[in-house]
């Protein structure tokens, strides 16, 4: 019982640090402070405190239904998540088909589409995206995807949202053949901060 204590002591002091920036006992972060302690830091302009790693995941499976493109997985980036040149967030999902209706499985990074995988069954899909901001406007994003066995998709695109904003991450399904459900499936996707 007494290393429980201890330990929850430990805790507490930890958590009583001062932080850059805390005034007269009342926690405040300078926006631009940098903090060693368990990889966290804040991002300039809006204040907003994250850790590296895994900012959002999602894992229940989720399908096209009928007619028309439907959205399987979605997230929102947070404004000014990646607020100066160079930092980066990766997007891992991974999904399957029916194997037997044509699909079509798009990537978006707000506004700007591209089109994983068309036109033919799929039973298995997986990959990483890679969006490293290079401007306000501009990020240079790297798709690596493979869908069933081996057929890969290589695609670079600068999406050109405004990063002052927040971005709707999304991947999206639909069945081209007839109106069948699951022709295209999500299980999962992984959202992280890079840096």
């Amino acid at each position: 019982m007494s290393s429980i204590i201890d330990s929850l002591a430990k805790l507490a002091e930890k958590f009583s640090q001062k932080y850059p920036g805390e005034a007269s006992g009342v926690a405040t972060l300078d926006a631009n402070a940098r903090i060693p302690t368990d990889q966290a830091f804040s991002t300039g302009g809006s204040d907003t405190h994250k850790a590296m790693g895994v900012i959002d995941s999602q894992f229940t499976p989720v399908g096209n239904v009928g007619a028309g493109e439907d959205v399987l997985m979605s997230y929102t980036l947070p404004a000014n998540t990646l607020d100066v040149d160079g930092k980066a967030i990766r997007i891992t999902a991974w999904g399957s088909g029916n194997g037997l209706d044509n699909g079509t499985l798009k990537f978006s990074f707000g506004s700007s589409q591209t089109t994983i995988s068309s036109g033919a069954p799929m039973t298995a899909w997986a990959g990483s995206i890679i969006v490293m901001r290079r401007g306000s406007n501009v990020q240079r994003t790297g798709l690596a995807m493979l869908v069933d066995a081996g057929a890969s998709v290589i695609n670079d695109f600068g999406p050109g949202q405004d990063m002052a904003s927040a971005i709707v991450i999304k991947f999206s399904g639909e069945n081209t053949t007839d109106t069948s459900d699951d022709a295209v499936k999500q299980l999962g996707m992984l959202v992280e901060i890079l840096n």
